[in-house]
């Protein structure tokens, strides 16, 4: 059986008439997986909730979004369907975030292998503004643009869900003289969007520059905000989705260099640009080097990580 991410299996409802078919009915292999795959989405629904229950019991809890409902709560019993609410709420927050990111991190080091030249600007920009005794803080986030410019170049170069997520639409519309009825599924094709070339020059190539002004010596092309959705529904998480992006990131052009992996006989390995199928879309397994760019790096890196909570 074919895995499935969290996000493939969590965007099926509770309520999908899917779940009723039998297990050899056509189209149903999904909802087999997911069935397969219960338990793991049970522990994923479960155990935030549980641990943050036993953490504020303790008097250990740190401010978060089921600490402040918890909170929010406190002096009445909670109703079945509320605690469900609760769990599926933390569940999503945590798999939504925590596989887009990756995914988008996985991308990006793809492009860096692939893009050396890339990894260089970003190198020299932290390098002058922030130093090399010290990691980048969010504090020199304005005084950084080309790491912006990465993060949005890695977002349209290969969207993380090329196809976004389906929306619904609330009443009967007519788009360019197409009619939509109300109900219809609505999927949005964000990679033909992300490589429109009436838009972006040159659209299949890796280019951060591209979003710099013109003025700087870039396209002064505009940002793909498509990445995270679109009207009422756009990604709630997205300022936290790109701070995330945007610290890992600067700390990666601070203290690694990433470059190709050498076969046995020392020969650099290319790694093809190819990607998987599915809601989210991270790139195929590839190899490649990844080493601390200096002593002091990797020294810097090991104290961050022993002090951190």
């Amino acid at each position: 059986m074919p895995r499935l991410s969290c996000t493939h299996i969590c965007i099926f409802r509770r309520d999908d008439p899917v779940q009723h078919f039998p297990s050899w009915f056509p189209g149903t292999h999904y909802a087999n997986a997911a069935r397969a795959w219960r338990w793991a989405i049970r522990r994923l629904y479960d155990t935030p909730y549980d641990s943050v229950r036993k953490q504020m019991a303790e008097g250990l809890a740190k401010p978060s979004v089921l600490s402040m409902q918890l909170e929010a709560a406190a002096g009445r019993a909670l109703t079945g369907e509320e605690i469900e609410d609760m769990k599926g709420t933390a569940a999503i927050i945590y798999a939504a975030g925590a596989e887009t990111t990756w995914t988008a991190i996985s991308t990006f080091l793809l492009a860096m292998v692939l893009h050396p030249e890339c990894q260089e600007t970003g190198q020299e920009e932290v390098d002058r503004l922030v130093g090399k005794d010290r990691l980048p803080t969010f504090d020199d986030r304005d005084s950084l643009p080309y790491i912006d410019c990465v993060i949005q170049e890695v977002l349209r170069w290969h969207p993380v869900t090329p196809l976004g997520i389906p929306h619904r639409s609330t009443h009967d519309d007519i788009y360019r003289g197409m009619f939509i009825p109300k109900g219809s599924y609505i999927i949005f094709n964000e990679t033909g969007m992300s490589l429109d070339p009436k838009i972006y020059a040159n659209p299949t190539t890796f280019n951060p520059a591209r979003f710099l002004p013109k003025s700087a010596g870039g396209n002064g092309e505009p940002p793909f905000d498509a990445a995270f959705g679109y009207g009422r529904r756009i990604c709630p998480g997205r300022h936290l989705a790109t701070a995330s992006l945007w610290i890992a990131i600067a700390t990666i052009f601070s203290t690694l260099r990433i470059s190709k992996a050498r076969d046995e006989n020392g020969t650099e390995i290319t790694p093809p640009v190819e990607f998987e199928k599915g809601i989210s879309s991270q790139p195929k397994p590839f190899a490649c080097n990844i080493v601390a760019r200096s002593d002091m790096a990797a020294r810097i890196v090991a104290e961050a990580i022993e002090n951190s909570d």
